[in-house]
């Protein structure tokens, strides 16, 4: 791939040997860990790998029948399965034979209803699971529209194939078509190995003792406390990830593709780096996190053995670029080539290994390691090519993508395309399209001037300033207004400024700022070591009481957000709210604990013995929680959900409104300035 260079463990390349006929034989580290996944989540489309072209002109099917047996004969991987007990799953190869070709013919429906039933078609080859234990791992399917119109669609797993695969399969699928259809035999030269050769090798040579240096550099790079990216999202993070994806597109223009390559000249980068730091600010930006964490995938076939073969040899690097100190671009770029230089030289490691070595105690909701991703095509991209037809590739897409941000890059004649996968449980296809145009914005920004710092480069696009020059508001008003105090953060001050004043009353009952402040950032320390994560949402089942005020106040400062569910529901409508709300914790008072038996519960008895050490502290904002054992939460972004509201469910299901935290700002605003009160002094709450 072109973001990467390759490597060899011996610096020669090492000979792989063929390890005889028949027999099942292990998975390689990569396929262990798809097998894992398919396990844990059956039926899931994620790992899909579809392709479909527009196939105009003369069409020998029976040439292409026989090209699709010849190239699945000749590649052993495409007609494995896989099975076996889960501490030691094998892969097993069928005998060759005929591949199954789905025909339909839709040359006699309304032409009006033919390019809506080969959309549907389309979309249904892309989208059907593979069970890995018994089906055959490529699938084609050929559409007729007329004798000189067809649709030909081609899906394979990714545990049998990757980016690099793709263009053997095409180059070789292309040659036997040829060869077929003349009615001669194509002389494709010999594989020296199959891929079940390579995960034997694999499982051999890539043993500890092997990869102790390269181990040892990750630990150091990626050890500690791996950061999570918080990014601000549409909807509230599901306890889970999802898998539904969408994507949306854009188009750079060549003259700032060429600029940017040249900038990255200039300061001995790749155009991958360039792009890597570009969206690395981007990142930062929205997140206002200094550790940007990016998943990149490499080609990771460092032995010659390889370079003919179909199968997964993509290795993925982890790398973790640091924004501390508000850089200027040109800085941040040498940190991002330094970042890249030694993940290139310890490539080696498989990422599951990884994986296995740093993941542990992450939530489950986020994925292992890193978020987003970040891979860049090779220039000319691969092509089928069926002699005297004419192809062009058909939009393929699965609705699936197993990471919250995926950015796929490709250069193309005209410029760079750039294509911005998201979940769609968490994003919608407007927020995907706003951070293409304000990654445009940072890469012209750099280019204009590199020495800026990455916190002074625009983000807003034209559309969007004159948008809010339309609302009277000014650019600079709306960024300090996305700077500006949540209402926890207000409390906090409050407690610094004025620690006695009353903060709360409850009957007879009173509490003052310091006490309520402490309270909260206790809570938010059990929250956060409990693995409650930013953007999560968290129910909040208490009375109205000093507690509940504790309980909403602590829940925002762990950077996740609340659900209010009252502890007088049903029991069933309680768990139906939080399964609703994705809540993976809760926090209630001990006596209701029972009602919600499976979640992660934290009372706020079990909290008491944090509170005393939180009170004395006179640090009472992060880092409050860092006393309290605690990880800091990352600062809430204007669009980052502070609670969420559900209606009553009359229609059946109850449906969710998330508030952000510039909403709760706004309203607090809104209600001082009603009664005529200073935003900045400290006022109670009373019940």
């Amino acid at each position: 791939m072109s973001s990467t260079v390759s490597t060899s463990l011996s610096g020669g390349g090492l000979e792989i040997p063929r390890r005889g006929e028949g027999g099942p034989a292990p998975l390689s580290f990569a396929q262990e860990l798809l097998w894992l996944m398919d396990r844990a989540a059956p039926g899931v489309t994620a790992w899909n790998v579809p392709r479909a072209f527009r196939v105009r002109g003369p069409l020998d099917v029976d040439a292409l029948q026989r090209a699709v047996d010849a190239l699945v004969a000749r590649h052993e991987v495409l007609r494995t399965t896989f099975g076996g007990p889960e501490g030691a799953p094998r892969q097993t190869v069928r005998p060759a034979g005929p591949v199954p070709v789905r025909f339909v013919d839709v040359a006699g429906e309304p032409a009006e209803r033919r390019a809506a039933r080969v959309d549907e078609l389309v979309r249904e080859h892309a989208r059907a699971s593979f069970d890995l234990s018994a089906d055959l791992l490529l699938r084609v399917m050929l559409v007729r529209l007329a004798d000189d119109d067809h649709v030909l669609c081609l899906n394979t797993h990714h545990i049998v194939s990757d980016g690099w695969s793709k263009s053997i399969m095409f180059r070789e699928l292309s040659a036997l078509y040829a060869g077929f259809r003349a009615g001669r035999a194509t002389e494709l030269p010999p594989l020296p190995i199959q891929f079940a050769d390579y995960a034997a090798w694999e499982r051999d040579a890539l043993h500890e003792a092997a990869l102790a240096d390269s181990l040892a550099y990750w630990r150091e790079q990626l050890g500690g406390v791996l950061p999570t990216l918080a990014l601000p999202t549409d909807y509230p993070r599901p306890s889970a990830p999802g898998f539904g994806g969408g994507a949306r597109v854009a188009i750079l223009p060549r003259a700032l593709l060429d600029a940017v390559a040249a900038l990255a000249r200039e300061h001995d980068t790749t155009l991958y780096m360039a792009l890597l730091a570009a969206y690395a600010t981007l990142l930062h930006r929205y997140t206002s996190q200094d550790e940007i964490v990016v998943g990149s995938p490499i080609a990771g076939r460092m032995q010659s053995e390889t370079e003919g073969l179909i199968g997964y040899f993509a290795n993925t690097l982890v790398l973790r670029t640091s924004l501390a100190g508000d850089p200027t671009f040109a800085e941040l770029l040498g940190r991002v080539r330094e970042t890249c230089l030694g993940a290139y030289e310890h490539q080696e490691v498989p990422f599951e290994k990884l994986v296995l070595e740093l993941q542990k105690g992450q939530s489950l909701t986020h994925a292992p390691l890193f978020q987003v991703v970040l891979t860049m095509e090779d220039t000319i991209p691969a092509a089928l090519e069926l002699e005297a037809t004419s192809l062009e590739p058909i939009d393929s897409d699965h609705g699936s993508t197993k990471f919250d941000l995926t950015l796929l890059v490709a250069i193309l004649p005209e410029g760079l395309r750039l294509t911005l996968g998201y979940r769609t449980d968490l994003f919608r296809g407007e927020t995907a399209e706003r951070a293409l145009g304000h990654l445009r914005r940072v890469l012209e920004g750099a280019v204009a001037d590199p020495g800026r710092r990455v916190s002074e480069l625009e983000l807003l696009t034209e559309p969007e300033a004159a948008e809010l020059e339309a609302w009277g508001v000014a650019a600079g008003a709306a960024a300090d207004r996305a700077a500006g105090t949540w209402v926890h953060e207000r409390v906090s001050e409050w407690a610094q400024r004025t620690p006695e004043a009353v903060a709360v009353v409850e009957g007879a009952r009173v509490v003052c700022y310091q006490e309520l402040d402490a309270r909260a950032s206790a809570l938010a320390a059990r929250l956060r070591r409990r693995g409650v994560e930013a953007g999560e949402v968290v129910g909040v089942g208490l009375e109205r009481s000093v507690e509940a005020v504790v309980a909403l106040l602590g829940v925002m400062k762990a950077g996740a957000a609340y659900v209010p569910l009252s502890p007088e529901l049903p029991e069933a409508r309680l768990r139906q709210l939080v399964a609703e709300a994705g809540a993976r914790v809760v926090v209630v008072a001990s006596e209701h604990a029972a009602r919600v038996a499976g979640l992660e519960v934290v009372t706020l008895e079990a909290s008491a013995a944090d509170t005393a050490a939180a009170a004395g502290s006179t640090a009472s904002s992060p880092e409050a929680g860092a006393v309290a054992g605690a990880d800091a939460a990352p600062r809430p972004r204007a669009g980052s959900p502070a609670y969420v509201l559900f209606t009553s469910g009359s229609t059946g299901v109850p449906k969710g409104v998330a508030v952000t935290h510039a909403n709760l700002a706004g309203y607090v605003d809104a209600i001082l300035e009603r009664l005529g009160w200073d935003a900045g002094e400290a006022r109670s709450f009373g019940w």
